[in-house]
C-alpha cells in the first residue's frame, strides 16, 4: 500500500476576534480549512506557511509564534479527497495589511480566503475538526519553544 502522508504548515491569523479560514470552492458540501499548506523540499515550516500565505492572500506575513501539532488522519473518500493521514504544524502568523475588517483578495481557483468569528468554529465544517477546539487552546498557551527548525540547507 502508498503511504499517503501529508506534512503541512498551516496559520492560526486572528484580527478582533475573528480568524482568517479557508473555504473550498466548487466541492460539495463546502468546507473550511486553516491558510496554509504542503511543505517542500529543503524548505522550513515555517517558510513553507508564509510562502502559502503570500500565494494566497497576496500578503506579506510574519510568525508570531509556534502554537501547536496535529497529526490526523481521514476516512478516505468521505471527509478528504486526497489522503489519509496529514500532520499539521501551526503557527500563530500577523500583517499589519489585513485586518478583518477588509476582505481578502481571492487570488486562487479552489478557495476563497474569509473571516470568520471565533467563536463560530464549532458550528462550520473545519477540517480537521479537532482544530475547533484545538486553536483556542493553543492561543492561551506559550507553546513557542516547544517547536525547534533545524534546517541546514533550505531555499
Amino acid at each position: 500500500m502508498k503511504q499517503n502522508i501529508h506534512v503541512v504548515a498551516r496559520a492560526v491569523v486572528i484580527d478582533e476576534g475573528q480568524i482568517l479560514l479557508c473555504k473550498t470552492i466548487g466541492l460539495s458540501p463546502d468546507f473550511f480549512f486553516l491558510p496554509g499548506g504542503h511543505i517542500e523540499q529543503n524548505e522550513s515550516a515555517e517558510q513553507a506557511v508564509l510562502r502559502e500565505l503570500k500565494e494566497e492572500s497576496g500578503f506579506a506575513f510574519s510568525i508570531r509564534r509556534f502554537l501547536g501539532c496535529l497529526e490526523h488522519s481521514f476516512e478516505p473518500g468521505k471527509n478528504s479527497i486526497c489522503h489519509s493521514h496529514e500532520c499539521n504544524l501551526i503557527f500563530e502568523a500577523y500583517s499589519p495589511a489585513v485586518r478583518a475588517s477588509q476582505p481578502i483578495p481571492q487570488l486562487e481557483e479552489q478557495i476563497e480566503l474569509l473571516w470568520m468569528p471565533l467563536v463560530q468554529l464549532n458550528n462550520i465544517d473545519l477540517r480537521p475538526e479537532p482544530f475547533k477546539t484545538l486553536v483556542e487552546k493553543w492561543l492561551a498557551q506559550d507553546m513557542n519553544q516547544a517547536f525547534q527548525s533545524h534546517m541546514e540547507y533550505t531555499k
